[in-house]
């Protein structure tokens, strides 16, 4: 595996530049294979994260150097100030992701219909449950089915086989569902908001859903004809999984969680952001007795 070829690089020759191109084509490429068919641990990933890290900053894959950086500045897009580098673990995901997508577009497959058969007979891909004893194989398509969910959409046709408040079907709008809270039982599927012609059912769509909802079904695609299929909703033309677009979701999401994470812990209480200051240790302590209410503020604040 590329772990072993990278402990034979010496790169003390090689500038910053060949580096990384050697890493990005050889050490980052060569695993995609059996990324796209199981699913890698996570102790492995790390150990291809600390290998090319080494190799980085000393030029050898089992160096000792100091690593200047974090890893979440080389995994950022170079447009963000990265360098681009691919974060294993959720390129893994990504194209796990694929798998499942293929188990969706072509249920008649050999091996859609053996997987089926074993492992989720009486009900479909998205609703699957892992059992007791499953493959690996299937163990890593269930790990990519996550990313699946975060962009897959219906695109309507009749209408029929699409659930109005659990599936997702208005693009570009919040989760995918109507914001509106589910307090008319009349209506439950899509079909239920089209005229016989096809056409969305404007009159009904505004009488039923606020106002942010109905714009967004109208203005939602439908064929009126034939039966709802699956659609990409992280790619323009929407036709076919892009691990690419998947990869960037996963990205993002992990960023987000980061945010929140630090701005989350930021909140310190006063009396820890008092032993932050830059004054002496007395004039610390005296503002921590006070902040704790050891000792009175008249006359103080």
């Amino acid at each position: 595996m590329s772990i072993c070829q990278l402990d034979s690089w010496s790169g003390r020759e090689a500038s910053c530049a060949g580096r990384e191109v050697l890493l990005k084509s050889v050490a980052q490429a060569l695993p995609t294979y059996p990324m796209s068919c199981f699913l890698i641990p996570k102790d492995t990933c790390r150990k291809m994260r600390s290998v090319i890290c080494n190799y980085w900053w000393g030029s050898h894959a089992d160096s000792r150097h100091i690593h200047w950086q974090r890893w979440e500045l080389f995994t950022r897009p170079k447009p963000l100030g990265g360098m681009g580098f691919r974060d294993m673990r959720l390129f893994n995901l990504a194209m796990l992701g694929k798998q499942g997508w293929r188990l969706i577009e072509n249920p008649d497959s050999l091996c859609a219909r053996v997987l089926k058969g074993r492992y989720f007979h009486g009900t479909e891909f998205l609703s699957a449950t892992r059992k007791k004893h499953a493959s690996h194989t299937w163990r890593a398509i269930l790990a990519g089915r996550g990313v699946l969910q975060k962009g897959l959409i219906r695109r309507i046709g009749d209408g029929v086989s699409t659930r109005i408040w659990e599936d997702r079907w208005i693009p570009n709008h919040f989760s995918g569902r109507p914001i509106t809270t589910d307090d008319n039982p009349q209506v439950q599927l899509v079909a239920d908001l089209l005229t016989p012609s096809g056409d969305w059912n404007a009159e009904l769509i505004k009488q039923c859903f606020i106002d942010v909802d109905a714009q967004a079904i109208l203005s939602t695609p439908a064929r009126g004809v034939g039966s709802d299929g699956w659609a990409w909703e992280l790619e323009r033309h929407g036709h076919l999984y892009s691990v690419r677009s998947a990869y960037r979701c996963l990205y993002d999401d992990q960023c987000q969680a980061v945010e929140e994470n630090r701005a989350s812990s930021s909140g310190d209480p006063s009396w820890k952001r008092c032993w932050k200051l830059s004054v002496p240790p007395k004039v610390r302590v005296f503002w921590w007795r006070v902040l704790n209410g050891y000792l009175p503020t008249k006359g103080i604040l």
